[in-house]
């Protein structure tokens, strides 16, 4: 097996990767300006993104073990170390091309779940302002709580 194939499979993987960042970056704008229906969207392509990902990766490793011919496990790194010449030269370039973008990919995804998490924080306070906690924390009289049963109100007040 030719280590082309390799080559092949790895720009593949580096363009889904390309694909997935810029989704990713979106995501960061969508949740920043609140735009739930766009980032459905994007989140139901970005699933698409790496499901594809990971068959083009399934691919690689068998790709890879036929090339290898070895127990070793099948990464590129070992492949860098069997191939010679320019395709040894491509494989450390496409190597150093896919980690970058998958670090800056990771960094885009921790910010994306530190905006989730404070909108969720967010809606978490609005939720507890608008219905306060009903415990009555003051002591009634000689110095108990009250234990009188206190009336349940709705979040909206209805009547028929």
């Amino acid at each position: 097996m030719s280590v082309k194939i390799i080559i092949e499979e790895l720009h593949r993987l580096y363009g889904l990767h390309e694909q997935l960042l810029k989704l990713s970056k979106d995501k960061t704008e969508m949740l920043k300006s609140n735009e739930i229906d766009a980032l459905s969207e994007v989140l139901n392509l970005e699933q698409k993104y790496i499901q594809a990902i990971s068959q083009l990766e399934e691919k690689r490793i068998e790709a890879t073990v036929q090339f290898l011919q070895s127990d070793q496990s099948p990464t590129i790194t070992a492949c860098i170390e069997k191939a010679e010449g320019t395709d040894q030269e491509e494989l450390i370039s496409l190597y150093e091309k896919l980690n970058d973008i998958m670090v800056e990919l990771k960094d885009v995804n921790e910010l994306n779940k530190q905006l989730i998490q404070q909108s969720l924080q967010f809606i978490s306070l609005t939720f507890d302002l608008v219905n306060p906690n009903k415990e009555n924390m003051n002591y009634g009289q000689n110095g108990l709580e009250s234990s009188k049963p206190k009336q349940q109100r709705a979040l909206f007040d209805s009547k028929a």
